[in-house]
């Protein structure tokens, strides 16, 4: 045996700024996004799809097996919020809630989700919103 395993795990994420404070504003997140594009890379991880609204982000994405899925989310968390609040808020500071809503996906599920992360502006517009895809479950901060 080579020692090589197959891997195929989707995780569909999403987190939130803290109170849903609409941080994300069209310049800020479009820096925010290319920032989590760039570390994953770094981290070796594939962000297959990247989206959001003004208080939430959602990820497609692969995250090897040998880390775990929490530890993962707070690297990105926690260097997103830093590049934010020390190159581009100013004033404001970003912080993200705790938590973070999980889902694994099948290869069936994938465009789907993946269709669903790509139109999170005109989902939340039109009320158009799967609930399951939205959920943290856990009691917001105050």
């Amino acid at each position: 045996m080579s020692g090589k395993t197959y891997k195929s795990i989707y995780y569909h994420i999403v987190f939130k700024t803290k109170k849903r404070q609409p941080f994300l504003n069209e310049n800020i997140k479009e820096k925010v996004y290319h920032f989590i594009w760039n570390k994953c890379k770094k981290l070796k991880f594939f962000l297959h799809r990247i989206g959001g609204t003004k208080d939430h982000v959602h990820l497609l994405i692969y995250i090897p097996p040998k880390m775990s899925v929490s530890h993962a989310v707070g690297l990105i968390k926690g260097s997103s919020s830093y590049f934010i609040n020390q190159e581009l808020a100013g004033d404001d500071i970003l912080y993200w809630q705790h938590g973070f809503g999980v889902l694994t996906l099948s290869k069936n599920d994938f465009h789907r989700v993946y269709d669903y992360v790509k139109n999170q502006e005109e989902h939340h517009k039109t009320g158009d919103i799967i609930e399951e895809y939205e959920k943290i479950n856990f009691k917001e901060e105050e």
